[in-house]
């Protein structure tokens, strides 16, 4: 098992800045998302290259391997068009090395063979006034992201605010 030195994990991604969720450091990797780095180049090295990891080295060099290895992966994003925010998606296409070059079917569609065998859970918050257009789109993107990583289980919630969602657990 190909695992970059990383133990399975509970990792928290999100696009709030200097939030200070403190009472979760214990118990996650918190991953903000709202710092200096690359986008992703769209290079393929981290498959063909580096095989796991990125080869801009910045703070989002091995979030493949950290997601890769997360038994709950924790989003919490503002709702862009029906989907995450541009530095939670930015974060998640530098971790394209969680997964390997290489095709299989699940669920009737085509996706990337996972290149780490930790089984994981999915929870997205969302937050922002969205349509119901906006809201059915993020479940359906959340549902096949759920499906491309390798997710046991998904579940979405959505606020009007980041302060209305509630306590974040998993």
């Amino acid at each position: 098992m190909c695992n970059g030195g990383w133990n399975a994990v509970n990792i928290l991604i999100h696009d709030l800045g200097g939030y200070p969720f403190r009472d979760l450091e214990n118990d996650f990797k918190i991953v903000d998302t709202n710092v200096k780095a690359a986008p992703c180049q769209g290079c393929f090295q981290c498959w063909t290259k580096n095989a796991g990891y990125c080869v801009y080295a910045d703070v989002f060099q091995h979030s493949g391997a950290l997601a890769g290895n997360s038994k709950n992966v924790v989003i919490v994003s503002k709702i862009c068009y029906g989907g995450y925010s541009p530095s939670v998606k930015r974060f998640l296409d530098r971790g394209i090395s969680e997964c390997l070059p290489f095709l299989t079917f699940r669920k009737g569609k085509t996706y990337h063979i996972n290149r780490y065998k930790t089984r994981r859970n999915l929870i997205v918050y969302f937050y922002g006034e969205c349509s119901g257009f906006e809201r059915e789109t993020a479940e359906e993107y959340v549902a096949s992201h759920a499906v491309n990583m390798g997710a046991d289980t998904y579940k979405v919630t959505f606020a009007e605010c980041f302060e209305d969602l509630g306590e974040i657990k998993l």
